[in-house]
């Protein structure tokens, strides 16, 4: 299976940090064209690192359809198309009322049906899409009620859109506790001591790296066979 995307334009919505940076990366040393987003392309802590790499980077919000139009401008074809960005809140159930919980799953579930819904008509005959859900939808814990039902929607969601999109294939990456800013709110004694119990945890003795998420990315980006499947990259964490 070649994972020479030379000639082939890919769009990652979330390649600014963490797993979907690492997406970004693994995508130009495949040879592709790669288009990103940001809220504030301008004010982003990334954008020249991006740039000086080739990398286009676009203005793009997928909470809302008009959000995107600039990037739906920016990119006329897009032959790959990755969405791992998220904004999830995390509330205990009898704290969190629906409207609260309403910017986590309009964020997540809407938003990337948002994007998929405008960037659809510029996808190639050949294109995949890899949406990015999250080890909460099969392994809920206190406090994830609404990334849970994000998740649990977005791996609903890509099967669908597996059956709707055909041939257009189109997969979903359930990942599980990996070492990215997302857990940058911890004090960093409390984030190593999360991170070391996770991993003894797990039946792989160690937690993700964003390379390992890009690595099982492109698989599903490239490989003809794969659609409408949920690609659990947990390190065995449904299992203990």
């Amino acid at each position: 299976m070649t994972r020479d995307l030379t000639g082939r334009t890919s769009v990652v919505i979330g390649g600014t940090s963490g797993m979907g940076r690492a997406v970004v990366d693994a995508l130009l040393a495949a040879g592709s064209t790669v288009v990103t987003t940001s809220r504030d392309p301008e004010g982003s802590s990334a954008a020249a690192d991006l740039k000086a790499a080739g990398v286009r980077l676009v203005r793009a919000d997928v909470t809302t359809p008009d959000g995107l139009d600039e990037l739906v401008e920016a990119v006329p074809t897009v032959d790959h198309l990755v969405l791992s960005a998220a904004g999830l809140t995390y509330r205990p159930f009898r704290d969190f009322p629906a409207s609260d919980a309403a910017g986590t799953v309009d964020g997540k579930l809407l938003g990337y049906w948002n994007a998929v819904h405008r960037l659809a008509p510029a996808l190639s005959e050949h294109a995949s899409v890899v949406l990015f859900s999250g080890v909460a939808s099969v392994r809920p814990g206190p406090g994830t009620a609404a990334v849970t039902a994000a998740n649990a929607g977005v791996e609903g969601l890509g099967r669908s859109l597996a059956v709707e999109l055909a041939p257009v294939r189109v997969n979903v990456l359930n990942p599980g506790v990996f070492e990215t800013a997302s857990w940058a709110h911890m004090e960093e004694k409390e984030r190593e001591e999360f991170y070391a119990e996770t991993a003894s945890s797990l039946p792989v003795g160690r937690i993700g790296q964003p390379e390992d998420a890009a690595d099982a990315v492109l698989f599903l980006l490239t490989n003809p066979q794969v659609t409408g499947t949920v690609l659990d990259l947990d390190g065995g964490a449904r299992l203990v």
